[in-house]
């Protein structure tokens, strides 16, 4: 498979993930919404509000990374190296993308290893009983898509450092 179809089919696994994102950002704002009138109006806000908002929140975070290592989106500070040669740039770039996967894919197996230990604990929230190793999971996902995400922008950020334009 051709570096281009790879983007392509990664830039589209990352855009469904971080629509799934948006979603439950929007479900987290309705929650929070329903609260705050149900306190507002009946004096009883909804039982267990922050247990959704809060996994919610964690999992939209884990599933917009994607995209954005994909757009290139993440901050980058070139002060330092805006003087050096094309191929330089390319190399650092390279080098830096390829330690930004590493960590991502440190992140991932910790995430991992603390759903497994969130599954095995029979851990769940306090009041809707929701058990922890959903919300674990689902980041999951997210985390493991970033690392293949961000692995293939290191391999793409080499190629580039080997050709620069």
């Amino acid at each position: 498979m051709s570096l281009a179809r790879l983007r392509g089919a990664l830039t589209g696994a990352a855009t469904l993930a971080a629509l799934v994102a948006g979603a439950l950002l929007l479900v987290a704002v309705g929650v929070t919404v329903a609260s705050v009138l149900r306190g507002a109006l009946l004096n009883q806000p909804i039982l267990g509000d922050s247990e959704i908002v809060e996994m919610a929140l964690g999992v939209a975070v884990a599933l917009c990374l994607p995209l954005c290592e994909m757009k290139g989106a993440h901050v980058m500070v070139d002060f330092f190296t805006q003087k050096l040669p094309a191929r330089g740039i390319a190399g650092l770039d390279a080098v830096m993308r390829a330690v930004a996967a590493a960590v991502v894919a440190v992140l991932a197996w910790r995430l991992a290893v603390g759903g497994l230990n969130m599954w095995d604990r029979e851990r769940e929230t306090m009041f809707l009983l929701i058990p922890y190793w959903w919300g674990y999971a689902a980041a999951g996902l997210g985390m493991a898509l970033w690392t293949l995400c961000a692995g293939f922008v290191a391999v793409e950020a080499a190629a580039r450092a080997r050709h620069p334009a």
